[in-house]
């Protein structure tokens, strides 16, 4: 009898699996089709630069964890950035767009690697704030903000502001070489750990700051670095301008 917990838990996984409403973490790439469209939004080269090059980074798959909630980026996610050298040597970076859907919210099933779809149905959407930092490949940094969606939010729920920003810093583990619709570009993996994130505000139709401190509650909000990770797998291309 004292193994009936724990298989039952085994039971009840994998019929949620079966049915479609758990999942591992592996999962399926968003869908991608490489166009001259993703270099739509590339920031022009500025006059006194000697050297411009655009960067169109698309999230091909990957997850934010908050704690012990997730974040699954099952919306197709795109980082358009410039950077190059001014006539000074001064390397400068400019934002040309963060474009993508709501991502969804999950919450892990006991005693498995396995994550259901939050109950509450939580959305996320990250939007750019317009900082960003020249790299290698991509980024260094670069500033964003999650608002948190739901029928009984505000349409002002936000986590980070345009000047507080959260600061994503992907760090770079692989990348190599791919070939998609016969056009060169690298598939990056990247992970960062290193951001914290502030409170929410703005969550409440009705004045009183309740429904902040109950988004904030399941969020476990305000946390410290170290708390979250962030992890993604990129398709980046670039463009001389």
């Amino acid at each position: 009898m004292k193994h009936l917990p724990r298989r039952l838990a085994v039971g009840a996984a994998a019929a949620l699996a079966t049915l479609g409403l758990a999942s591992a973490p592996a999962s399926a790439e968003n869908a991608y089709t490489p166009s001259e469209a993703d270099f739509a939004a590339c920031p022009a080269k500025p006059a006194d630069a000697k050297s411009w090059t655009c960067y169109s980074a698309t999230v091909l798959d990957g997850t934010i964890d908050i704690g012990s909630v997730r974040v699954k980026v099952d919306s197709p996610l795109q980082l358009v950035t410039a950077q190059g050298k001014l006539n000074d040597g001064t390397s400068v970076a400019r934002l040309g767009a963060l474009t993508g859907g709501t991502l969804t919210v999950q919450t892990p099933l006991p005693g498995t690697p396995l994550y259901i779809q939050d109950l509450t149905g939580t959305k996320v959407k990250i939007e750019a704030t317009g900082q960003v930092a020249p790299g290698t490949t991509m980024p260094r940094e670069f500033g964003v903000k999650f608002r948190f969606t739901h029928p009984l939010l505000s349409s002002n729920c936000w986590v980070g502001t345009n000047s507080s920003p959260i600061m994503l810093k992907p760090v770079i583990g692989l990348a190599l070489p791919e070939l998609r619709n016969n056009l060169l570009m690298l598939k990056v993996w990247t992970t960062d750990n290193t951001f914290a994130l502030p409170k929410a505000s703005g969550c409440g139709l009705i004045p009183g700051g309740l429904i902040d401190m109950a988004v904030n509650d399941r969020f476990n909000l305000p946390n410290n670095s170290g708390d979250n990770k962030a992890s993604w797998n990129w398709v980046v291309r670039h463009k001389t301008l």
